[in-house]
């Protein structure tokens, strides 16, 4: 999630990735895991609503979900 904060941190690809993500291989090269592995991981996090995804061609990108972050940082704040 840290690394998706900054998502210019990144290599360079086609569409920027403060638009639509960083893609799933820079992801994966950065965690040194196999795609599986990265690609399981990303649907994991998805499916927690912490980031969203971009499917362009063949490559799925993922951005934070800061919108829903900050929903669930004021909830904890405020109700726990």
């Amino acid at each position: 999630m840290r690394w998706l904060k900054d998502p210019s941190d990144f290599p360079p690809q086609l569409e920027p990735a403060e638009d639509v993500g960083v893609c799933l291989k820079h992801i994966q090269s950065r965690a040194s895991v196999s795609q599986s592995t990265a690609s399981q991981y990303m649907a994991v996090l998805q499916r927690a609503q912490l980031v969203t995804s971009t499917k362009i061609g063949p490559w799925v990108h993922y951005k934070r979900n800061d919108e829903f972050l900050d929903r669930l940082a004021e909830t904890i704040r405020t109700d726990l």
